[in-house]
């Protein structure tokens, strides 16, 4: 199966999982990213997930999928912002702050020169998001940068009580 259809499975998961329509879908050129380091990126004025075109063609099945589920709960939560409703006012509140000042990553992909990203809520909540759906249905475990597991792991711990639904592949 090439990465492409595993990009379309991938936003059918989340879609299913969290009842929300899937964005628009690009897949461009490494050069039209904002730096080379992005795998892909959800842009909440334009609704839409685009995808680095270099790295899907080269990257791992698994590599894709994480970045899908991450990207598609940036979806979500732009979702929630504007329909004003899933969540909890608080959190779309703070969703929102933070997408008005959102920090991008720096493109030298490390934990200390992306601390501002990392630590910013709404990558918290789509880090631990991703890494929660990649375990429970592919029985995987990823990677989490030190700096944030123990926010990512509190995280994942609310995804486990509220009981997101799983489903079978």
């Amino acid at each position: 199966m090439n990465n492409e259809k595993i990009i379309d499975i991938g936003t059918q998961i989340v879609s299913k999982i969290l009842d929300f329509p899937i964005p628009e879908l690009y897949i461009i050129e490494q050069s039209k990213l904002p730096n080379k380091e992005i795998t892909g990126i959800y842009s909440f004025g334009e609704n839409e997930i685009i995808f680095n075109e270099e790295w899907v063609n080269r990257s791992q099945w698994i590599e894709v999928i994480i970045t899908v589920f991450h990207e598609m709960r940036h979806a979500y939560q732009g979702y929630c912002i504007r329909t004003k409703n899933r969540e909890s006012a608080e959190t779309i509140k703070a969703w929102e702050s933070e997408i008005n000042c959102y920090i991008m990553p720096s493109g030298k992909n490390n934990g200390i020169d992306d601390k501002s990203y990392l630590t910013q809520e709404i990558e918290i909540d789509a880090i631990a998001f991703a890494h929660w759906i990649v375990k429970k249905e592919f029985d995987l475990k990823t990677v989490i940068p030190d700096l944030i597991k123990k926010k990512v792991n509190e995280k994942i711990k609310t995804f486990e009580i509220i009981g997101i639904t799983q489903i079978n592949l």
